[in-house]
């Protein structure tokens, strides 16, 4: 039973009871017993409520009651209907809010996504760009560097083409010169001989002139074929146009030095194209003559002798030696004149050449020896190669002037390396932490550095190479020097083995090693030395800073080399 209709029964029985205990006890109720229970017989005295009208009473408030019972259960019903379908109501609405706001956060998140996942992609395009820039970028840096070092190795390749282009055309203008005068030589020489011959037969001379010698009995003969077709031999001595044979030898075997000559008159030979032929006409057996016979030719046209050689065997052809053409006569005359002003115009130049070149070589060949004498003379001539000695003051003025030159720097911890060529030597100094100092390394963790590296490209005959460290600073042990051969300027005429210089500054202690080195020669360790540390340095005698101790000093050395 529910809690509510309990209650009404247990107010409705109680109720009931109490209006029995009210009949019972009411005043002026007498009940007839012998009339009997019904309720009639009690409401049938003094007309006081019968027990029949309490319970109808009592059935109608139960009946109400219980009406009132059912209204409100109906109507807890209802309203427990209307809660629960507005709790269902609210229910859905929360359900469908909730399902709102999930779709509606679900959507946030996936917006939220999108937008993550667009800013993603853009910060992978913006890398990407940036990426490709940056390649492109460094694409285009590598390019323009292979493009300048492509121009530079270009200029390089151009400029030693060029160099040895020069060198090659001063060696064939000197081969030239040289092919010249061996070739005035022999030409002298064979004029010489041609003229001893000429005399002795007495053959004529001219401007225009044609001659024939060998040594031995042999006959040969001289042909000449003139600009007219004309044919100048044995068997047609004299020509039309006024050439002759003067000169017709070993006829009959009279001499081994035979000459035949064919001459025009002064200024007078035609011009035109002249063919020179060699005939071996006869072999004089009874002499013994051997075959082949040499010959020469010597062909004198105004100004210019030319001279042909040959060899013929008796039964060969007739050869042709040579042809040239003679220009007019007054042609060979300006000609003449004019050769003759470039011959002294040549013969003045070439001596101002020489004079020049005399001049440079033996003011470098001074030089140098001046650099190197007072050294050499202070040298023991026992002294071998890479032991040390004491620097001497010409070493170390030499040195100060080359540091200058180049900008280099001085210390209390100081190598340095000369030469006196265009080779490339390089300059390697090993620290005591086992780094190396180099043109590949200049900048050491210790504090060392090499600030002059020389003749990378063959730009002086007076080179240096300085390593150096800042005042106190060199960190104390043992230093290796080594010197290699590292290349070999052809294009200089430079030529090994290359001599050189270490000089090693250690605190007060200036020493000096020479050495010498061919280009692919392995790298040579030249000295090692030991620098002290800061206490054993703070006992050793003090020196002035900044200045190599027994080095002169620079301003002084500047006004020394201007006096």
């Amino acid at each position: 039973m529910e809690p509510g209709a309990l209650g009404m029964t247990i107010v409705f029985g109680g109720a009931f009871f109490v209006g029995i205990w009210a009949i019972f006890l009411r005043k002026g109720a007498d009940v007839n017993v012998r009339q009997g229970m019904s309720a009639e017989g009690l409401r049938n005295a003094n007309n006081a409520p019968g027990f029949g009208r309490a319970k109808n009473e009592f059935d109608r408030k139960l009946a109400l009651v219980e009406e009132r019972r059912r209204r409100r259960e109906a109507i807890e019903n209802r309203l427990q209907l209307e809660e629960s379908d507005r709790i269902a109501k609210e229910e859905a609405e929360r359900i469908a809010k909730q399902v709102t706001e999930e779709r509606e956060q679900a959507e946030r998140e996936r917006i939220a996504a999108e937008q993550e996942a667009e800013r993603l992609r853009l910060e992978q395009e913006e890398e990407e760009r940036l990426r490709l820039e940056q390649e492109e970028a460094d694409r285009i840096a590598r390019e323009e560097e292979e493009a300048r070092l492509a121009e530079e190795r270009e200029a390089l390749r151009q400029q030693e083409l060029a160099d040895a282009e020069k060198q090659r055309l001063r060696e064939i203008k000197k081969a030239a010169k040289q092919a010249e005068m061996e070739s005035r030589e022999a030409a002298q020489r064979a004029m010489s001989e041609l003229q001893e011959r000429l005399a002795r037969e007495g053959a004529r001379s001219s401007d225009v002139q044609v001659s024939l010698m060998w040594n031995n009995y042999n006959d040969l003969d001289l042909h000449i074929v003139c600009p007219s077709g004309e044919r100048i031999h044995g068997g047609n001595k004299i020509s039309n146009c006024g050439g002759e044979l003067d000169v017709d030898a070993n006829v009959r075997a009279e001499t081994k030095k035979p000459v035949e000559n064919v001459v025009w008159p002064e200024g007078k030979a035609p011009a035109g194209v002249y063919q020179v032929y060699v005939h071996h006409y006869k072999k004089h057996a009874k002499r013994r003559t051997r075959d082949p016979t040499k010959f020469q030719i010597i062909a004198s046209n105004g100004g210019d002798v030319m001279e042909y050689n040959g060899a013929l065997t008796h039964g060969d052809p007739i050869k042709l030696v040579c042809e040239f053409k003679v220009a007019s006569p007054e042609e060979r005359a300006a000609k003449k004149r004019e050769l003759e002003e470039q011959i002294l115009v040549a013969n003045a130049l070439e001596n101002k050449e020489e004079e020049e070149e005399e001049s440079d070589s033996d003011s470098e060949e001074q030089t140098i020896d001046a650099d190197s004498s007072e050294a050499n003379d202070e040298v023991s001539e026992s002294d071998s190669e890479g032991q040390p000695i004491a620097a001497t003051t010409q070493t170390i003025t030499e040195l100060q002037k080359r540091l200058k030159r180049e900008d280099g720097r001085s210390s209390d911890v100081q190598v340095s390396l000369m030469w006196n060529n265009f080779n490339d030597l390089d300059l390697h100094v090993i620290t005591p932490s086992g780094e190396a100092i180099h043109g590949g390394n200049k900048s050491s963790e210790c504090g060392g550095e090499l600030d002059v590296d020389a003749n990378e490209n063959a730009e002086t005959k007076k080179p240096v190479e300085n390593v150096v460290w800042p005042e106190g600073k060199a960190p104390a042990g043992v230093y290796q020097v080594y010197v290699n051969h590292y290349k070999k300027h052809t294009k200089r005429k430079t030529k090994d083995p290359t001599e050189f210089q270490v000089i090693t500054s250690n605190g007060g202690d200036v020493m000096e090693y020479n050495g010498a080195l061919t280009h692919g020669d392995p790298k040579k360790l030249v000295c090692e030395f030991t620098v002290a540390s800061a206490e054993e340095e703070d006992d050793a005698d003090d020196s002035n800073p900044g200045e190599i101790p027994g080095m002169p000093d620079l301003d002084e050395l500047s006004e020394q080399l201007k006096d």
